[in-house]
């Protein structure tokens, strides 16, 4: 594998990602790799990487990006009433002297509505869109690997005619989680953390979630061949967000731009909307924010550089609620 080198200004990561010159690294690739010197069949997780628009280039990509992105609209209306349910939910979640975790209690089960809106003519098995997820971190072990494998196999061939839409809807879901649970979550930490012992309806909501979950992504050449070991070409890991860009500038690549720009941008600011604006009607306060993460947040270079996942995996937000 070539090296990788940290771009941090938001002027050169906007170049990058919006530059023909630079694609994202196949990580179906790296299962080929895996196959050729393991000697097992990683062929229904290639299969589900390979409808994966975040690492594709070129006309596959557009293929299957016009896919999700038809698959996504349509889903859209059915998506904001499931998440205006459970948001529904916090004046009963953040009652006087009450102790919680958040994730729990309130981010997953929005995620598990937005999911289940999204997946209406699909059965997801229970689980796989998480353990799918983990097959992209360089962590991961090899009996997992082969685990989520032989379950992505079995989905295909319950109904292979329609294996790829299937996959597809299964990718979304994958993708979908983790990102937007940890920016959720992040988000509410850092304004609780900031407004502690002020009332909920006094604090001063940003329109944008103001943290990441995810921080950079990375780009190689298009010349680069990765069945080839004479490569001497440099991945370029991209800042997407960083304390040292100004609002405008994150606000600008929270969901990246360009082609591969996040398709799920839409819902995802409508819901932070509905979430900040039910916040802003409750007269409760916060009177601690514990964060506990999986993954820490990177903020130095070498902890950016050391990102096995592209996304920070966040654990619990115990919030107690003032008296």
């Amino acid at each position: 594998m070539p090296q990788v080198v940290l771009v941090e200004t938001f002027a050169e990561s906007k170049r990058l990602l919006k530059s023909k010159d630079h694609h994202p690294i196949s990580i179906a690739d790296q299962y080929r790799a895996i196959t050729r010197r393991l000697g097992i069949d990683f062929s229904p997780t290639i299969r589900l990487l390979e409808l994966l628009p975040v690492f594709l280039h070129g006309d596959r990509h557009a293929e299957v990006r016009r896919t999700m992105a038809v698959n996504l609209t349509a889903a859209r209306s059915r998506q904001e009433p499931a998440a205006q349910r459970i948001i529904e939910r916090l004046p009963s979640l953040l009652t006087p002297g009450k102790t919680l975790d958040l994730v729990e209690n309130f981010v997953n089960p929005l995620w598990e509505a937005l999911a289940d809106a999204n997946s209406t003519t699909v059965a997801i098995p229970p689980g796989l869109a998480n353990e799918a997820i983990e097959l992209l971190d360089n962590r991961c072990r090899l009996r997992e690997r082969v685990q989520t494998n032989e379950r992505i196999r079995e989905f295909i061939e319950s109904e292979p005619v329609t294996a790829d839409q299937r996959l597809i809807v299964l990718g979304q879901n994958a993708l979908g989680k983790a990102p937007l649970t940890g920016t959720i979550t992040l988000s509410l930490h850092q304004i609780f953390s900031a407004n502690l012992g002020k009332r909920l309806c006094s604090i001063d909501y940003p329109k944008r979630f103001p943290v990441s979950a995810i921080p950079v992504t990375d780009r190689i050449s298009a010349g680069y061949n990765v069945h080839s070991d004479a490569n001497t070409d440099q991945v370029t890991r991209c800042v997407l967000h960083s304390k040292k860009f100004s609002t405008e500038e994150r606000d600008e690549l929270l969901y990246g731009v360009g082609e591969h720009a996040c398709l799920g941008r839409p819902i995802s600011n409508a819901v932070w909307s509905m979430i900040t604006s039910a916040l802003s009607n409750l007269e409760s306060t916060i009177v601690s924010a514990e964060l506990t993460l999986e993954t820490g947040v990177p903020e130095t270079n070498e902890e950016l550089l050391a990102m096995n996942i592209f996304f920070v995996k966040t654990g619990a937000l115990k919030v107690k609620i003032g008296s």
